[in-house]
C-alpha cells in the first residue's frame, strides 16, 4: 500500500474510533444517549449504564450531554439535516411534542404491547405522548417521570405567624387568608420583607389555578387559544387580584429563578412544580408540600408535567435502544431516582411503591404526590408550546399582574398571538 493510501487509512480509522457512539464494534454495536443533565453523569454512568451493559455484553452505550439550550438546538438541527443524534434521548413533553410533529420519532406502542405491562406505569401521562391525533396504537415516547404542581411551604414561618400548616381541606380562599397573615410588612413602607405567597405566572402553578377555576387555556383540541370563557376570566382575576388587591405575592419575581423568595426565606408558600424539592436539599429550611388548593366549586386541579424517552427513527439500532429503555425504566436504582430525573416522579409503579423511594431524600409528603398524579392531575401541550406560552401568553400576564392593562384586554391580544402560532405551527 503506498504512503498515501495508508495515511488515508490512518485518518479513516481514527476518524471511526473518535465518532462515539457511531461505530459498530467487533463484538457488538454502540448506542448513544443523549440528554441534558451532565450534572449527573457519573450516576447514570455507574449505576444504570455500566449495569445494562454488563447485563448485555453485545451492547456499549455512550452518554452524550449537551446544556439544556444546546440540546434542544442540535435536536431541531438532527431534525432539520436528518443526521443521526442519538438512539435514545430524552425529552420533555413541550419539546417532545415538536419531535412528534416532525415525525422525528419510533411508534413504541409494538415494544410496549410485546415487553412491559402498562398497568405499571402512570399510563395517562402516555396523553402527553401520543400525538394530537391521540391513536390508542401510537407512542412516540415512553413516559419516564413526572412532575405535579404543588405548594409548598415553610414550617417555620408558619409557626412564627401561629398559621396553620397547609393540608389537603384548603381553598383558594384558605391559602388568601394565609398569605395575609404570611406577609410582612414590618417598617409600614408599603415594600413587604416578607411574602404570603411566590407566584410566577410563568409556570405551572398559573395553569392550575385556571383549571381549578373550571377555566382552561386552549380547546379541546388543542388548536385555539380559549382565555375568554367565563371560568377563566374568573380565575385570571383571582391572579391579578393576589397581587394587586390581596398583595400577599410579589409582582417582582422573575421567572428566570421563581425559587428565590422561597429558598431566601422571604416568601412562606409557593406553588410551582413538585421536582423544585431538589432546590432544597440541604436547605436549612423546615418545609415540606401538599396538595393545590380547591377551586371556588370544590374542584381540584394539579398541572402535570413529563418527561420521555424517545428513539430517534433514524437510529440504525432501534432493538437494542429498547432493551436500554426498558432497563432504564424499570432497573434504574430507586433510591437515586429523585436525583437521575431532576427531582420528578417516577412513572413505574413498583418505584413509586417502595419504601425505598417514598423515603428517600429529600424527605417529603410523596405518598401525597402519588394521590394526586393519580386523581387530580391534567397534562398541558401542543405544538408550538414553548413559543406561544413565553413569547405570546407570558408579557400579557405580567402586564396584567402588575396592573398595566386590563384583564379581558390581556385576554384578547393573548388568544390573537397564541393563536397566530398555532395556525402556523398546524400548518407545518
Amino acid at each position: 500500500m503506498s504512503p498515501l493510501r495508508l495515511a488515508v487509512a490512518a485518518v479513516l480509522t481514527l476518524t471511526l474510533v473518535s465518532c462515539g457512539g457511531k461505530k459498530q464494534q467487533e463484538d457488538g454495536i454502540t448506542l448513544t444517549l443523549y440528554h441534558w443533565m451532565d450534572k449527573d453523569r457519573q450516576l447514570w454512568e455507574e449505576e444504570i449504564i455500566k449495569p445494562f451493559e454488563n447485563s448485555h455484553p453485545g451492547i456499549h452505550v455512550i452518554l452524550q450531554t449537551s446544556p439544556y439550550a444546546l440540546y434542544v438546538t442540535k435536536s431541531l438541527t438532527s431534525i432539520a439535516s436528518g443526521n443521526q443524534l442519538a438512539d435514545l434521548m430524552l425529552a420533555e413533553d413541550w419539546f417532545g411534542q415538536e419531535l412528534i410533529h416532525k415525525n422525528y420519532a419510533l411508534n413504541l406502542m409494538g415494544y410496549v404491547n410485546r415487553d412491559l405491562v402498562v398497568d405499571d406505569f402512570n399510563g395517562e401521562t402516555f396523553t402527553e405522548w401520543r400525538g394530537v391525533a391521540q391513536r390508542e396504537d401510537e407512542l412516540y415516547g415512553f413516559t419516564a417521570c413526572l412532575g405535579l404542581t404543588v405548594l409548598f411551604y415553610n414550617k417555620d414561618l408558619f409557626d412564627r405567624a401561629g398559621v396553620p400548616y397547609p393540608d389537603t381541606s384548603w381553598t383558594y380562599d384558605d391559602l388568601c387568608r394565609a398569605g395575609a397573615r404570611l406577609t410582612v410588612d414590618a417598617n409600614g413602607d408599603g415594600i413587604p420583607e416578607q411574602w404570603g405567597l411566590s407566584f410566577d405566572v410563568h409556570y405551572t402553578g398559573f395553569e392550575t389555578v385556571l383549571y381549578s377555576f373550571g377555566g382552561r387555556m386552549l380547546t379541546d383540541d388543542l388548536r385555539r387559544a380559549d382565555l375568554s370563557e367565563p371560568a377563566t376570566l374568573r380565575g385570571l382575576h383571582f391572579i391579578r387580584d393576589l397581587f394587586l388587591d390581596r398583595k400577599i405575592a410579589s409582582n417582582t419575581t422573575s421567572y428566570v429563578n421563581p425559587w428565590d423568595s422561597f429558598v431566601g426565606q422571604r416568601a412562606a408558600m409557593i406553588l410551582i412544580g413538585s421536582h423544585g424539592s431538589i432546590n432544597l436539599e440541604g436547605s436549612p429550611i423546615r418545609w415540606d408540600l401538599t396538595f393545590p388548593p380547591k377551586g371556588p366549586d370544590g374542584r381540584r386541579m394539579s398541572r402535570r408535567f413529563t418527561m420521555a424517552f424517545m428513539i430517534p427513527r433514524n437510529s440504525p439500532h432501534p432493538d437494542e435502544a429498547w432493551q436500554l429503555l426498558h432497563w432504564i425504566l424499570t432497573k434504574s436504582p430507586v433510591e437515586q431516582l429523585h436525583t437521575q430525573y431532576l427531582g420528578m416522579m417516577p412513572t413505574y409503579k413498583p418505584f413509586t411503591r417502595s419504601p425505598e423511594w417514598l423515603t428517600a431524600p429529600p424527605t417529603h409528603n410523596r405518598h401525597l404526590l402519588v394521590e394526586l398524579e393519580e386523581r387530580y392531575s391534567f397534562p398541558l401541550f401542543s405544538p408550538g408550546w414553548q413559543e406561544w406560552r413565553d413569547n405570546n401568553l407570558t408579557p400579557e400576564m405580567l402586564l396584567m399582574i402588575q396592573g398595566k392593562k386590563p384583564v379581558e384586554d390581556c385576554v384578547r391580544d393573548a388568544e390573537r398571538r397564541i393563536n397566530a402560532v398555532l395556525d402556523r405551527v398546524y400548518k407545518k
